[in-house]
């Protein structure tokens, strides 16, 4: 990450760390050791000449770290103030299109959110024709899957597979497997989803990045669910837990703990379900997942 920070830093003046895989909080906070890693994030941030190189640096990582915990009103009201100023480093504004655009798709305000999934696409076309970095790639792939064609999505991904196959960095890897999983689960390919998903569970397992972790485990645990391999399932939501913090990341513990319940309840194990149905944090969750939560609540007569 540091090398690619750097080599970044040469090629553009005043660039600094491009969309979700440029800005890794996790990396950062990894380095500093700290526990709570937002308030070192915003520690760090306010002792930062704003607009420096480093406070943009600072500022993609709490970027990162919003996006990664859910916390898209957070992450919304952290860019209002930047997302249509033109004499943004390139890069950064990038980052912010990226996440805009996710942001906005969350509060169902679709038609922007395709306007600005659009910019980052266009802007990240670019970047990556300049660098040929494999994670622009991956970038490039995951916003046609989100806004745009499943098909091209896939063609990306194959090309990206093919181009950096032999490419060493456990985090492309993730990146890669993981989109490949939403693709092939976009598609009604629930084997093949499982498959990509196991592949980003053993590349992610390889290093200290905790959020990933968890996303992983839950993604293939999810998958296994739909494919009725309940045990499996449960066994992954389960371990997926390990890697969350009670505080910092409330909302996904809600979500994997409701999704452990409905495993339950599919399986038959209604004593079980209500074990993990009492443990949900009911105030975190949103849309579908409390709908979910309603009628499990309704189903097991709580």
């Amino acid at each position: 990450m540091n090398q690619l920070l750097c080599g970044l830093l040469l090629l553009c003046s005043l660039t600094v760390i491009a969309s979700e895989h440029f800005s890794d909080h996790e990396s950062f906070c990894l380095e500093l050791a700290e526990e709570n890693c937002l308030m070192q994030i915003n520690t760090h941030l306010a002792a930062s000449q704003i607009h420096s190189i480093k406070w943009y640096k600072i500022k993609s990582y709490q970027l990162d770290y919003y996006y990664d915990k859910g916390n898209y009103a957070a992450l919304k009201a952290a860019i209002d103030p930047y997302i249509d100023d033109q004499t943004l480093p390139k890069v950064f504004k990038v980052q912010t299109y990226f996440y805009y655009a996710k942001a906005l798709r969350y509060f169902n305000d679709n038609q922007q959110a395709k306007v600005y999934a659009d910019k980052a696409f266009n802007e990240l076309n670019m970047m990556y024709q300049s660098f040929n970095n494999p994670l622009r790639m991956v970038e490039l792939a995951n916003l046609q899957y989100v806004f745009g064609d499943l098909t091209l999505a896939s063609d990306i991904l194959k090309q990206a597979q093919s181009r950096f196959e032999k490419s060493k960095d456990p985090i492309f890897h993730f990146e890669l497997h993981s989109n490949k999983g939403h693709v092939f689960h976009a598609l009604g390919d629930i084997e093949n989803a499982a498959k990509s998903r196991q592949l980003a569970v053993e590349w992610i397992l390889t290093t200290d990045h905790k959020s990933k972790k968890s996303v992983a485990l839950s993604n293939l645990a999810r998958t296994y669910q739909l494919l009725f391999k309940y045990q499996l399932a449960e066994q992954y939501y389960v371990d997926s837990l390990l890697y969350l913090d009670a505080d910092e990341d409330a909302s996904q513990l809600s979500i994997y703990t409701l999704r452990l319940a409905e495993i339950s309840w599919q399986a038959n194990n209604n004593k079980q379900a209500i074990k993990w149905l009492n443990k949900v944090e009911k105030r975190y969750l949103q849309r579908n997942h409390l709908l979910l939560y309603e009628q499990l609540n309704a189903d097991l007569a709580l």
